[in-house]
């Protein structure tokens, strides 16, 4: 399959639309902009809270770092498609040291499990359903509400990092082969990365820093944040070979994008179409397609909120 061509399945119209050659094309500058703003952002979060400690400017530098913490990983995806940068090791050894690292994340074993999500979408053993448990959507209000509490409190976190540990993937994760040396270096980034920012916050005066505005918003908001992004993505719809059909999209940046679909993630129909489209030229392809009105309506929201509303109803109705 070359780059431009779509994962519409059978659907004639949409096959013959072919996005200009020039919007494959890499453009590492703003991947690498992109990158240092997420990273000034998380220091601006932390200068804050040091320079004005208060209650509020701490829960405030929680969000915004939390938010942050999604945008690399978005940054990580980027690169697990080899969209980052041109030369593949130099695009590997980015997105591991300078995204998936400082998260606890093998990018290998995440591109292995992300690749098979997009060949079949929504299928029995796609990843990201059973990691995210999409499976049973629509479901009743205060069953999604538990789910998101659960993991605004942490216990989402808790959970999943149990089955995994426990091997609840493991017949539906891909097998990823590592060399000593490539898991050293994934241990590294680890190791070092987030060694890194502990000591910048204890040489500022201020260790416990890392504990309560890194590690805990990335157990807690980072993952509320991760799910929402997961359900608007794909919760509740069918598995189908026309990818089109089985994502959906948030038609314009806005508030809600900044917080759960950072670095154009929201257009997500467009990017499973789309696989090696960069993130920067989503927008472009997503005006395209609907001018030519060949994406599906019902999938474009205009934020997320309404997706929720949508793959939820009140306890006491049945979904349709």
């Amino acid at each position: 399959m070359s780059p431009s061509n779509s994962r519409a399945g059978n659907n004639p119209a949409l096959n013959a639309f072919a996005p200009a050659a020039e919007l494959f094309a890499l453009k590492p500058w703003i991947s690498l902009l992109a990158l240092l703003a997420d990273w000034g952002l998380i220091a601006a979060a932390f200068a804050g809270a040091i320079l004005w400690p208060h209650p509020v400017t701490y829960l405030l530098a929680a969000l915004l770092i939390a938010r942050s913490q999604l945008a690399l990983a978005v940054i990580m995806h980027e690169s697990a498609h080899g969209v980052l940068l041109p030369r593949q090791k130099l695009n590997d050894l980015l997105g591991q040291w300078c995204a998936a690292g400082p998260l606890f994340i093998s990018m290998q074993t995440y591109r292995a499990g992300h690749l098979k999500h997009h060949l079949d979408p929504m299928q029995h053993d796609d990843p990201v359903v059973a990691v995210f448990g999409l499976g049973d959507y629509p479901l009743p209000r205060g069953k999604l509400a538990t789910r998101l509490l659960a993991d605004l409190c942490g216990v989402g976190y808790v959970i999943s990092a149990f089955k995994f540990a426990r091997g609840d993937y493991r017949a539906i994760m891909p097998k990823v082969d590592k060399s000593p040396r490539q898991v050293l270096s994934e241990v590294c980034s680890m190791l070092l990365g987030n060694g890194l920012l502990f000591g910048l916050l204890a040489w500022a005066g201020h260790p416990w820093l890392y504990l309560g505005l890194w590690l805990l918003p990335a157990i807690t908001l980072l993952p509320l944040m991760g799910r929402v992004r997961a359900i608007m993505e794909h919760a509740g719809l069918p598995a189908c070979d026309d990818q089109s059909q089985n994502a959906r999209s948030i038609v314009r940046p806005n508030w809600q994008t900044f917080i759960f679909g950072p670095h154009g993630i929201h257009y997500h129909i467009e990017h499973h179409l789309y696989v090696r489209l960069p993130f920067y030229h989503l927008q472009r392809v997503h005006r395209q397609l609907v001018a030519q009105q060949l994406v599906p309506s019902r999938n474009l929201y205009n934020g997320y909120i309404g997706v929720l509303r949508d793959v939820s109803y009140p306890a006491a109705k049945s979904p349709a």
